[in-house]
């Protein structure tokens, strides 16, 4: 019961960890859709699978109508706070080109390089969510 508490309080109504939380979520997605389609490359009509999560962030970010004034446009708002809390991934499947020589678009290469990408992006939201974790326990403490 504490747990939940803890994890309603310090985590679920914080954006800042909710997002990084959501960040991960994208980058695991990420890397089980870069082995399905590395699984599947030799497979006649398979069709791609990527997951779209930056540029959904980057449209929350930018497409936010916030009427708090701001000292500096750096500075988010905790609207475009929630609102870059809530952004989810999305799993999408992309359409086979019949220009292309491939049997289902699927480049070896290319995955292994975004799959080498997507793992950094895992590990350093990993970290940013350790360091924030620690903040949160040395407040509690109250130790510096």
């Amino acid at each position: 019961m504490a747990d939940n508490l803890i994890q309603n309080l310090l985590v679920n109504n914080v954006p800042a960890t909710t997002s990084l939380k959501n960040a991960l979520d994208a980058q695991a997605a990420r890397q089980r859709a870069h082995t399905q389609n590395i699984a599947n490359a030799e497979t006649p009509g398979y069709q791609r699978v990527r997951v779209e999560f930056e540029d959904l962030l980057s449209d929350a970010i930018n497409g936010s109508n916030s009427k708090l004034a701001r000292s500096d446009d750096r500075h988010l708002s905790s609207d475009i706070a929630n609102e870059i809390a809530g952004v989810q991934h999305r799993v999408e499947r992309e359409p086979i080109d019949p220009a292309s020589d491939n049997l289902n678009g699927v480049d070896i290469d290319q995955e292994m390089a975004e799959m080498a990408e997507t793992q950094l992006r895992y590990l350093a939201s990993v970290e940013l969510l350790r360091r924030r974790y620690t903040d949160m326990k040395s407040a509690i403490r109250g130790g510096g």
